[in-house]
This record gives structure tokens, sequence and C-alpha cells, in this order.
């Protein structure tokens, strides 16, 4: 049995090691979750999840959002269809030319595509009613005389 007044104890038990360290020594730093991210800040902080490391959002074309209202509204009013297809064509050779990334080339697609297929749609629905109605003339013409 030990006493544990002696002044030179037999085998002490060591104390756990401390997580914060000696002073002066280098301490161990724990997993980075953003390592294999690539993601850095310029301090050499991870980037926050969902961040992007790069400047401003790209720019919107200034009548994105019109070519997509024109061709949604050329579903009832026929006459925003064209002008829907002729602007959308209008955005994609200037986009196309100018070779700059837009956040809503999206909805200038959209638009376009919305104009030209009721575009088409009322071209023929017109023809069709002139041929009907042609139709109709003669088949009256021909029943009277």
């Amino acid at each position: 049995m030990t006493n544990p007044y002696e002044d030179n104890p037999q085998a002490q038990p060591s104390p756990p090691p401390s997580p914060y360290g000696q002073p002066g020594q280098a301490q161990p730093s724990p997993p980075n979750p953003y390592a294999q991210s690539g993601q850095f800040q310029p301090s050499g902080q991870p980037m926050p999840y969902g961040q992007q490391p790069y400047g401003a959002p790209p720019q919107e074309h200034p009548q994105g959002t019109l070519i997509l209202i024109f061709g949604i509204l050329g579903i009832f009013i026929t006459i925003f269809a064209p002008i829907a297809w002729y602007l959308g064509n209008k955005a994609k050779k200037e986009v196309q030319a100018s070779g700059i990334q837009y956040s809503n080339e999206q909805n200038i697609s959209v638009g376009r595509m919305l104009g030209k297929i009721f575009t088409i749609i009322a071209l023929v629905s017109i023809a069709l009613t002139i041929i009907i109605t042609i139709i109709v003339i003669a088949v009256g013409a021909s029943q009277s005389g």
C-alpha cells in the first residue's frame, strides 16, 4: 500500500493531454469539411456551403423578362406572339454576338419558343378560317343558282 503523502510517489498516472496543448506548441487542425471542394476565401478560410467563390452573379439581359411575358400573352392575345418571336430572335443574336453569359437566357428561349409556336398556330387558324369561308361561300353560291 502506498502513502499518498510521501515525497516520492512510486508510479502516478500522468495527467490526460489537454485538448488545447501547451502554450507555444502548434495545434493539430481538425479535419476540414470544405477541403475537398476547393472553395476558399482569400484569407484561406473555406467558403460557407452554397456560396460561390467568384464575384457578382451574371447580369440579366434587359429584354429577357419582356420576351417571356410577351410569349405567354401570345397564348391569349395573338399579336404578342410574333412580337415575342421577333424580340427573342433579336436577343438571341445579341447574346451570341456579345458572348456574355446572361442569367435569364432561359427566359429568352422560352418566350421565343412560345412566340414561335403561337404565331404558327395563329397563322394556321387564319388560313383555315379563310379556307372554310371560301368553301361556305362556294357551297352557298352553288345551291342558290
